[in-house]
């Protein structure tokens, strides 16, 4: 790997080793970005009640590689990060907002 790619890799999470760490984590940055985004969306959403725009501001992450489509009849969330990784959360009530299969 040359020197550019690592650095490349390093930034969007994608080779731990790269970045001079192998801590042994199943997740990487952008699984955890695109967990996030469907997460704490939903709950902005729908728990909060805030506005869409609001909401997208609140749950930008850096970098902003995760994008969402949202089902407010169905009160769900899906977002996607870099077309290879998803996350889906859906509002439960009381409960708020969960991460589902």
């Amino acid at each position: 790997m040359n020197a550019r790619a690592a650095v490349f890799a390093c930034f969007l999470g994608l080779a731990p080793s790269a970045c001079g760490g192998d801590e042994g984590y199943e997740n990487n940055d952008v699984v955890l970005a695109v967990h996030q985004k469907a997460k704490e969306t939903c709950s902005c959403l729908f728990v909060m009640e805030l506005s869409e725009e609001h909401c997208a501001a609140w749950t930008k992450v850096t970098p902003d590689v995760a994008k969402v489509k949202i089902d407010f009849a169905g009160k769900r969330v899906h977002a996607t990060a870099l077309g290879l990784w998803s996350a889906d959360a859906a509002f439960r009530g009381r409960t708020g907002c969960v991460l589902v299969e």
